[in-house]
């Protein structure tokens, strides 16, 4: 609910795997849990997960192939849940000394709940936090 107490629509959002199209995702859902959320910080953890589970999509499950990627989020009871699906190909995260692959540590330490679905149709990111700030 926002600060109107309406219940705001769901937010769905296709896009072509590729870097350029990041930042057009990450004003919408930006702006989106503006109408959502009414703390500041909590927003932004929640949008920073969300775009990390996006460009990993582009960047390691298409290799900016240009096939659609889909970001849902939606409030449901007292939860913002984001949802991002693509259709590429799951990539083991590295293991041992690497500059890179830190992007799943990242979206554990920003949202509480987050589940990662992959197979050979593709990989499911599930986010979910509180409505409220805890």
């Amino acid at each position: 609910m926002n600060a109107t107490g309406d219940t705001p629509s769901a937010l769905r959002q296709e896009f072509p795997a590729a870097a350029e199209e990041l930042a057009g995702v990450r004003t919408r859902l930006r702006e989106w849990l503006a109408g959502v959320l009414t703390d500041p910080a909590h927003a932004y953890d929640l949008l920073l997960a969300a775009i990390e589970a996006c460009t990993n999509a582009v960047e390691h499950g298409h290799h900016e192939d240009r096939r659609p990627i889909l970001l849902e989020a939606r409030v449901q009871r007292d939860m913002v849940r984001v949802t991002i699906t693509d259709h590429g190909t799951w990539k083991t995260p590295a293991t041992g000394a690497t500059h890179r692959g830190r992007g799943l540590a990242l979206i554990g330490a920003l949202v509480p709940e987050s589940r990662i679905t992959s197979g050979d149709t593709g990989t499911v990111v599930e986010l979910a936090a509180p409505l409220l700030a805890t």
